[in-house]
């Protein structure tokens, strides 16, 4: 019998210190000998740790021991025994518990009874051990110590969880934790049907400005207090950011025609109803070998599309979609090379006067060729471009070529001559253009009243009050500026006759229709009247045929590009058809 009284004893009575309500620590004593469970619960019991009592469970085996791990919640510590039915039992055990199970959060203490068989360090640091302990040198007080130490680390790792992967304002799982739960439920593969989804609050951030963050805040709650009550436990549900909400479950219960109707009552905020509608984006690729956050970009991609076409509705995720997206993001990483290698080149398209030919301007297009001499088409890559911001970049690189083309254009002879230059509406919305636009006209010395900017309709009749201000800017410096594709969008006349603008372009929808017979006349001469009346020169793109331009002379337009005339050229094609046209006369 040993004489130290802080010895723990090995002892054959059994104390049973489990606490079944409350808050408590729960401990789990993993050994293959009965005695060391009685000593340890003896040892430990009524013991409280950072104000909590400790609940005790019981595994005699490794087996028993992961069996109760699967189903048991908020274990905070084992003691571990590393010889059980096997000399390598109790070191699988901990592979299984970390890799196997996931339960990361939960504090390991190795003891054994064998020295022999000590973990090696590698063993200790890779799968997380807070101790290791010989049964021999465990005395009842460095039992407690350990336990208390363990239990403290458990604590505070549960608390930066909680910071990590919960979101406080609503109570729910964050984007990180949703894709480790979703990971979880698709390795499983107990869930076939399942779906993921993307909810969104329409127009949240108009409903922040006019009520504020804080009433704002407080729908954000209502939404998830709505969805929590109605979807049930059985769909995991997080705030992924913002206004967005995270959903996985069956297709019955993530149903989104379902879930879409949970926004049709009004929702208590304060003393408020609120109204709000809400657009989802989901998919159910869930199959082997995909991952929650694989499958969470899918929604997304599902989620934009939505929100352009269907909003308050929902779009579901299609292999299309995908491959749509993977081909985007080749073509932009392309565009990246492109741009780097200076596979992108400006060409430039004749404006004549339609009455006797004579040149009067030319129009700054880009173009790209690929090494292999193919080309991709301005359709394809100028909206990745101003979606991936490489347009203000590339819109400032053109402005200056065509500025400079334009001083040896007009050194030929042709000391009017006016370059058209497209600019996008990201472009023209930059806070520098106007500064840029400045320095090019500058460093290049042209004559600023031979320089157009295009801009489209749909560009110019956005943000009245910015668009009217900056423009009067560019007339100050004395550079004129068209409308380009008029007739496409949905102009407010009481708003188009107030901007600083020189000339509408007809698109060439509108000049191709010349071919047939219209009732109730073309729009194009709709185009040309309005021009008229609001003594704007009009001028019209597209110009295939004679008889078109023919037409377009008689509706009373002057000015015209297209192939009739002459296809876009590279800078010494241009010269040289210029001069052509020179010698003929």
């Amino acid at each position: 019998m040993h004489t130290d009284t802080d010895t723990l004893h090995f002892l054959d009575d059994e104390c049973d210190a489990s606490v079944s309500a409350g808050l408590v620590w729960r401990l789990m004593i993993i050994d293959d000998e009965p005695d060391v469970h009685r000593a340890t619960t003896f040892a430990l019991a009524g013991v409280k740790i950072l104000g909590r009592p400790l609940q005790f469970l019981h595994a005699y085996s490794a087996a028993e021991a992961t069996q109760q791990l699967r189903t048991e919640q908020d274990v905070a510590v084992v003691l571990l025994d590393v010889v059980m039915e096997r000399e390598d039992a109790g070191l699988a055990l901990v592979k299984t518990i970390r890799q196997d199970l996931r339960l990361t959060e939960l504090r390991i203490i190795l003891r054994t009874g064998q020295p022999g068989y000590a973990p090696e360090i590698e063993t200790i640091h890779d799968f997380d051990i807070n101790d290791y302990k010989t049964k021999s040198e465990l005395t009842r007080t460095k039992l407690y110590a350990a336990v208390t130490a363990a239990v403290r680390a458990y604590e505070q790792i549960c608390k930066l969880d909680q910071l990590a992967f919960y979101d406080r304002l609503c109570n729910l799982p964050n984007r990180n934790k949703f894709i480790d739960l979703s990971d979880e439920r698709l390795a499983s593969g107990q869930y076939p049907s399942d779906v993921i989804g993307i909810l969104d609050i329409d127009d949240f951030s108009e409903i922040n400005d006019a009520l504020g963050h804080q009433q704002g805040d407080r729908l954000l709650q209502a939404v998830a207090d709505r969805l929590k009550l109605e979807l049930g436990p059985d769909v995991v549900l997080a705030r992924l950011g913002g206004d967005t909400f995270g959903l996985m479950g069956s297709n019955t219960a993530v149903d989104p025609m379902t879930v879409l109707g949970m926004f049709r009552s009004p929702f208590k905020v304060n003393e408020d109803s609120m109204v709000v509608t809400a657009t989802m984006g989901l998919t159910q690729f869930l199959g082997i070998g995909i991952a929650g956050r694989d499958a969470l970009k899918d929604a997304n991609i599902a989620l934009k599309l939505a929100k352009k076409s269907r909003r308050g509705s929902f779009v579901m995720f299609s292999a299309e979609m995908g491959a749509d997206i993977r081909e985007r993001v080749r073509l932009l990483q392309a565009l990246r090379h492109a741009v780097e290698s200076e596979r992108l080149f400006v060409v430039y398209q004749p404006q004549v006067n339609l009455i006797n030919g004579q040149l009067l301007g030319v129009e700054a297009l880009i173009r790209w060729r690929n090494e292999d001499g193919t080309f991709v088409s301005p359709d394809r890559f100028i909206p990745l471009s101003e979606a991936s911001g490489m347009i203000v970049a590339i819109g400032d690189w053109v402005l200056r070529v065509a500025c400079h083309e334009l001083v040896g254009l007009q050194a030929l002879g042709l000391p009017n001559l006016r370059m058209s230059v497209n600019v996008s509406q990201i472009q023209f919305r930059h806070p520098a253009f106007l500064e840029k636009l400045r320095s090019a006209v500058i460093d290049t010395g042209i004559n600023p009243k031979c320089l157009e900017l295009e801009i489209t309709e749909s560009v110019a009749m956005e943000d009245p009050d910015f668009m009217l201000e900056t423009l009067h800017k560019v007339r100050k410096m004395e550079i004129s500026v068209a409308i380009d594709d008029f007739g496409t969008g949905y102009s407010s006349l009481s708003h188009l006759r107030q901007l600083p603008i020189d000339r509408l372009k007809i698109d060439r929808a509108f000049v191709s229709e010349l071919k047939n017979a219209v009732p109730g006349g073309h729009i194009a001469s709709m185009v040309i009247e309005l021009g008229r009346k609001l003594n704007l020169a009009v001028i019209a793109e597209g110009i295939e045929e004679e008889s078109q331009a023919q037409t377009l002379l008689s509706m009373g337009c002057h000015e015209g590009q297209g192939y009739l005339y002459a296809k876009p050229m590279a800078s010494q094609q241009l010269v040289e058809w210029i001069e052509n046209r020179t010698q003929a006369v």
